[in-house]
C-alpha cells in the first residue's frame, strides 16, 4: 500500500498493489517507480475531487459507530451503519471500504499499552452521491486486547473549508490568509495580524484568487463556503420546475449502487 501524497504532504489516498498466490514479491526497482509515480496520482486525485457539481442531499445523517478487532474484524455496528459503509467506494458484502481499514490500521498501529492506548485517526472521502463523509479511528485497550471505534459521520461544511484549501492547493500563508478573509479583515488588519505589509498581503491574495479562479474576496467567500450548496440552490430550482420535492426536505431511503449490501 502507498499512500498518495501531494506536494503539501496531504495524503489524497492510497495505492494498493497484490500479486497472485506464488508470485515472486515486488522488486526493488517496481517499489521505486510506485513511489514515483504517488505523487502524480496525488495530484489526479486532487484535481479530480474538484470537478462536477455536488449532489448530496441535505438530510443529515446521524453518525455510526463500528467497533473492529485487532484483525479488522467487525464485532459490532450502530443500525444505520451498513447503510452509509455501502455507499463509500469500494465496499462489498465481503470486505469493509479501503478507507476504513485504512483508518483502523493506521489507528492501531499507534497503540502500544494501556498507558499508551493510541492516537486517533482521520479521513475525509467522498461517497457514490458525491456526500463528504469524515472517518474517525480510536484506539481502545482493554484487558490486552486491542480494539477500535470507527466512527462513520456527514462531513459538516464548516470543517470541509480546511480541506477545500488543501484541494486547491494553497499553500500554508496562503491558508492563513485565506482565514482570516472569511472573517471579513480588511488588508490592513490581515497585515497587523501575520506581521507582514500590506503589499505582502497584496501578493498572497493574488496566488489565492489565481488558484481558486476568482477575482475578488466576495468571489472567494462563495468558493470556499458555498461551492457546495449553489449546486443544491440549481437543482431545486430544476426540481421545482418538474413538481419534484426539493432537497431539504422529505426524502426516500437512500439508494447506492448495484450490488450494494441490503
Amino acid at each position: 500500500m502507498v499512500p498518495l501524497r501531494s506536494r503539501g504532504r496531504v495524503v489524497w489516498g492510497t495505492l494498493s498493489v497484490f500479486r497472485e498466490p506464488g508470485r515472486p514479491t515486488f522488486s526493488a526497482t517496481e517499489r521505486a517507480f510506485l513511489a514515483d509515480v504517488a505523487g502524480a496520482l496525488a495530484e489526479g486525485a486532487r484535481r479530480g475531487l474538484l470537478i462536477g457539481e455536488s449532489t448530496d442531499r441535505e438530510n443529515h445523517l446521524a453518525p455510526s459507530l463500528i467497533v473492529l478487532d485487532e484483525d479488522l474484524t467487525v464485532q459490532s455496528m450502530t443500525p444505520g451503519c451498513a447503510e452509509l459503509l455501502e455507499c463509500l467506494p469500494d465496499c462489498s458484502a465481503s470486505q469493509l471500504p479501503s478507507v476504513v481499514t485504512s483508518v483502523a490500521a493506521r489507528t492501531l498501529s499507534t497503540a502500544r499499552s494501556e498507558s499508551h492506548p493510541g492516537e486517533v485517526s482521520v479521513a475525509r472521502v467522498r461517497d457514490d452521491s458525491g456526500r463528504w463523509l469524515t472517518i474517525h479511528g480510536a484506539p481502545t485497550l482493554t484487558d490486552g486486547m486491542r480494539r477500535v471505534a470507527i466512527i462513520v459521520e456527514q462531513t459538516d461544511p464548516d470543517r470541509l473549508a480546511p480541506l477545500l484549501m488543501d484541494l486547491y492547493d494553497l499553500t500554508e500563508r496562503e491558508k492563513d490568509v485565506t482565514r482570516i478573509v472569511l472573517q471579513g479583515f480588511s488588508t490592513s488588519e490581515i497585515a497587523a495580524g501575520l506581521l507582514v505589509s500590506p503589499h505582502t498581503v497584496q501578493q498572497h491574495l493574488k496566488s489565492i484568487f489565481d488558484k481558486t479562479g476568482v477575482s475578488s474576496r466576495r468571489e472567494l467567500v462563495g468558493k470556499i463556503f458555498f461551492a457546495h450548496y449553489e449546486p443544491r440552490l440549481r437543482d431545486n430550482e430544476r426540481r421545482t420546475a418538474r413538481t419534484k420535492p426539493i432537497r431539504g426536505g422529505p426524502v426516500a431511503p437512500l439508494r447506492c449502487r448495484p450490488g450494494a449490501r441490503p
